[in-house]
């Protein structure tokens, strides 16, 4: 699956997060997965959608700044010991650099690159190693 990472500077105030997701709901846009991270008295937020201009426009609506969006692959791998390992052994050994990797909803694992298509084949070698 094809989704969106946006890489988001909020306030480092109580209910910041809450701005945003009550914000999202209204708009009917499903928080795939999340990553929230405090740095230098502000907190940046990884948050991955499928719709591109709707979150973009919520995310501005709320008065929050996107510093980045990536377009990334979101792909369900098994739950088990040592699997975030052979997968990105493997994708390091195909020559993919990785430059976003979080873990989603459903154990679900976000990946992104600067060649995505690159990224995509390495995957596809790699999809009995990873998936359920």
């Amino acid at each position: 699956m094809h989704a969106y990472d946006f890489t988001v500077a909020v306030p480092h105030t109580k209910g910041s997060l809450a701005t945003l997701a009550e914000e999202l709901g209204r708009e009917k846009i499903n928080i795939e997965g999340l990553c929230a991270v405090e740095e230098n008295g502000s907190v940046i937020f990884h948050l991955l959608t499928a719709d591109k201009s709707g979150t973009s426009l919520a995310i501005t609506k709320v008065g929050y700044k996107v510093i980045r969006t990536t377009e990334v692959i979101v792909e369900r791998v098994e739950n088990s010991p040592g699997m975030l390992g052979k997968v990105t052994r493997r994708l390091a050994d195909a020559g993919i650099n990785l430059t976003t990797v979080y873990l989603a909803t459903d154990t679900r694992l976000v990946l992104g690159c600067e060649n995505l298509s690159a990224l995509e084949t390495a995957w596809k070698d790699l999809t009995v190693v990873a998936s359920r």
